[in-house]
């Protein structure tokens, strides 16, 4: 066997994988894999992000992730893959995406969306890209519906979404957009928080909302056990407040995940 073709074969199984079959649709990004488990066709997805196939990370099934290899970000692993077309994220460094074109590699990126109507964006590009634009304007419409009504009168009750780490959705995010269509003031807003800003427990503990939307589950013995003490703390010292679980994958992307977490917010406002 030449050199070359070891290469491409140790490279498209690497870390026990099995190998990407060429010629088809993959995706590196979580965020997207989602939006594919909605649309794509029997057959159509080659291989998922990494991310997807780690219960903590994903943003799609489980069970529908782990029936694709998973690939990472990087160029060779991609270039391996000889993909029709690979839809990621726009994080990639110009070095990267540069040795994609040098290679032949057909891509598509998406950013983060700002609001539910970037959200959609997203997905009618994404439908469009893999011939499915009738199954994207029904994910579309799935949105609509869950994050279509917005209360008339003025928000009673505060809330946030703190996530592992410290991270809350501040102004100016998608999050703070469906916080309010479920009829809340996003109280980053009075700690004086735009976009995703770090909120220390401690600020929390001494000035809760009336809800906090928590994890319930973080990556790593300590991490488990740091948030489990933060629930704890919260708990005793605002006996007032409601916490709601509430998974970093509601919080990581747009797309599905705004109908799921469109529902756990209205049934937190009660």
């Amino acid at each position: 066997m030449r050199a070359g073709g070891f290469l491409l074969l140790l490279l498209s199984g690497c870390g026990g994988q099995p190998a990407v079959p060429p010629g088809g649709i993959i995706s590196n990004n979580p965020c997207i894999d989602a939006v594919l488990e909605r649309i794509a066709a029997p057959g159509q997805v080659a291989a998922v992000s990494i991310y997807s196939h780690d219960a903590q990370s994903a943003s799609a099934s489980l069970p529908w992730a782990r029936r694709f290899p998973a690939i990472g970000t990087s160029a060779e692993e991609v270039i391996a893959a000889r993909p029709r077309l690979l839809l990621t994220g726009n994080l990639a460094t110009g070095g990267t995406n540069a040795a994609l074109r040098r290679a032949g590699v057909t891509f598509q990126s998406f950013g983060v969306p700002a609001n539910i109507a970037e959200s959609k964006a997203q997905i009618a590009a994404i439908a469009k890209a893999i011939g499915r634009e009738d199954q994207g304007s029904r994910l579309a419409a799935e949105i609509d519906k869950a994050a279509g009504f917005r209360s008339s009168s003025a928000p009673t009750r505060s809330a946030i979404i703190w996530q592992n780490g410290g991270f809350v959705a501040g102004r100016g995010t998608l999050q703070d957009e469906m916080l309010a269509r479920a009829g809340f003031t996003n109280a980053a807003a009075l700690y004086g928080l735009n976009q995703w800003s770090m909120l220390p427990a401690e600020t929390l503990i001494r000035n809760p909302p009336d809800v906090i939307f928590m994890p319930i589950g973080a990556k790593g013995a300590e991490a488990e056990r740091t948030l489990a003490l933060r629930r704890r703390l919260l708990a005793r010292a605002a006996p007032h407040t409601r916490i709601i679980d509430f998974p970093d994958r509601l919080a990581f992307c747009g797309g599905p995940a705004i109908i799921d977490a469109m529902d756990r917010m209205r049934e937190a406002k009660g």
